[in-house]
């Protein structure tokens, strides 16, 4: 890659396959502009956690945030110190690991309610028919959305917020997609959500609407950008996360035999590395503050800064020589996929049991799981990204 090649990277090069450009990046030019996104990327593991961990020089609040814009306003993750504990508390006491009793036992019945449609068939494109759904019917549930929500309308939720809070070249067709959605959300959840103030639960959605104040019209203002965020990321991070784990395993048939062997034992490790290896977010976003630098490199105050987890995650530094590749054996150490510092992904505990329940159950229940030859997977997306289709077989 040349040396202006920062210059001309299109979002299509990052939409096909990012990993060769961070790779160059992180050996040559750790943190520059990439015009095409208005960012500044911070590819090297040190950097990204530095910078996470300061948001005296790094704050959340970014210049024409996609996400303020396709949400409807300031969120968790755009906004820092008092603000955005106010914003965390409620969904972290609904989501802290002790709260969480009930989750796993909701997420096996979606997964049962799924598998039950196909086991039988030895053949099924996962992504449409198993990770997604389970992702945004169990997260709607497990929140407080009820069960009246059904796993298609989740899904276009999903894919026409996503279009807007990653839209950071500014499509209009994208914005005017995610724009419509956004309202179609808004619409369709407020009768739920009055619902929950008149009849309040310990669900976090009920905790997030006692903790706002002011008049109805205010909470939901309050709550329901925070609220979208949790939609999106509540099917990326172990949907996608799960189709990329399954992707890894099936592509190194010897390893994808030893998790049917031993789920129990090697479940854990095997979603850990799957997170790892294709990261489902791709950046945590941030702004430059007075006096930002990172490797040497002054970031213009003002300047919007992406901080790529996925890149750092493919760090040799940190993961050594085989980064690139799949291996449920590596040693197990921490990864960015949930994020860093303050703005840790609060629903990470969740996440992760979606992941190793979904990714279990189809090593235990479909035997001889294995990649459709005639039908690769295909993987697209650099600020969400996973399958897009992960078509199996099995003996059925």
């Amino acid at each position: 890659m040349s040396a202006t090649a920062a210059d001309e990277i299109t979002v299509d090069q990052l939409w096909d396959d990012p990993f060769p450009i961070y790779a160059e990046f992180r050996e040559h030019r750790p943190v520059c502009f990439v015009p095409a996104v208005g960012l500044w990327f911070v590819t090297r593991w040190a950097d990204v956690e530095r910078a996470a961990a300061r948001p005296d020089r790094f704050p959340a609040a970014v210049r024409d945030s996609p996400l303020d814009r396709t949400l409807g306003g300031t969120n968790v993750l755009t906004v820092d110190g008092e603000e955005h504990k106010g914003r965390r508390a409620p969904m972290y006491a609904a989501l802290r690991p002790r709260a969480l009793d009930d989750a796993e036992v909701i997420v096996q019945n979606v997964c049962r309610e799924l598998l039950a449609a196909f086991e039988d068939r030895g053949a099924a494109e996962l992504m449409g028919e198993y990770f997604e759904p389970m992702s945004v019917l169990s997260v709607a549930r497990v929140i407080g959305l009820g069960e009246d929500l059904d796993a298609p309308t989740l899904q276009r939720w999903f894919h026409g917020l996503a279009a807007g809070t990653s839209n950071f070249e500014g499509d209009p067709a994208k914005q005017r997609l995610a724009d419509d959605t956004g309202e179609e959300v808004s619409r369709t959840l407020r009768p739920r959500l009055e619902y929950l103030l008149r009849e309040p639960d310990v669900s976090m959605v009920s905790e997030m609407l006692l903790a706002a104040d002011g008049d109805v019209d205010e909470r939901l203002a309050w709550v329901l950008p925070t609220l979208k965020l949790a939609l999106i990321g509540g099917l990326q991070e172990p949907g996608h996360g799960a189709g990329s784990t399954v992707c890894g395993l099936l592509g190194v048939p010897e390893q994808a035999a030893a998790l049917a062997a031993d789920v129990d034992g090697l479940i854990g490790a095997a979603v850990d590395e799957g997170l790892r290896w294709l990261s489902p977010i791709g950046t945590q976003t941030r702004v430059a503050g007075r006096g930002a630098e990172l490797s040497g490199v002054p970031i213009p105050t003002g300047e919007n800064v992406g901080l790529m987890v996925q890149s750092a995650n493919r760090d040799r530094e940190v993961f050594g020589p085989t980064a690139d590749d799949y291996d449920l054996f590596r040693p197990r150490q921490p990864n960015a996929a949930f994020g860093f510092g303050p703005h840790f992904c609060v629903g990470n505990q969740l996440a992760r049991t979606q992941l190793r329940v979904s990714v279990g159950k189809l090593f235990q229940r479909l035997p001889g799981l294995r990649l459709d030859r005639d039908r690769p997977p295909v993987i697209r997306g650099w600020e969400y990204r996973g399958p897009v289709h992960l078509h199996v077989r099995w003996d059925a």
